[in-house]
């Protein structure tokens, strides 16, 4: 095909994006996001995400969602509780107002967090529905 040689080369530490749902700057969906491929949210979700794969937040994005995903790195404002399974990243752009729970957590100087942190001690204790030593929220 003549569009093979138009395309960038990626580089070597990014994933393919052709596996990647992108919410577009510009873009707001308000409702349920769940799935097993990996989720970058440039604009704004209002609601619930549940994905069994890689949620990131880019700058200047806006969640107001309960958050659970396999690793979630923020750059942007989230506001509800945040869970993963592997690893939670604050990028040094990153708002979250809400609770993290996570068995790994990076947070870079200059990340904001107004709540509070459980870190779990494996992947199932971090996944929707387990048992646990405080009961889930819910508002």
């Amino acid at each position: 095909m003549a569009f093979g040689k138009e395309q960038p080369s990626q580089p070597p530490d990014m994933k393919s994006t052709a596996a990647v749902t992108v919410i577009a700057r510009d873009t707001r969906l308000i409702g349920e996001i769940s799935g097993s491929r990996a989720v970058r949210v440039e604009g704004g979700v209002q609601g619930k995400i549940e994905l069994r794969a890689t949620l990131e937040i880019a700058e200047g994005a806006t969640v107001e969602a309960e958050v659970h995903a396999s690793a979630v790195r923020i750059g942007g404002a989230v506001t509800g509780n945040v869970t993963a399974t592997q690893r939670v990243e604050l990028l040094a752009t990153a708002r979250v107002k809400g609770d993290v729970n996570t068995p790994a957590l990076h947070v870079v100087e200059g990340a904001k967090l107004e709540g509070r942190v459980h870190m779990v001690p494996d992947a199932a204790s971090a996944a929707p529905g387990a048992s646990g030593s405080e009961p889930e929220k819910h508002s």
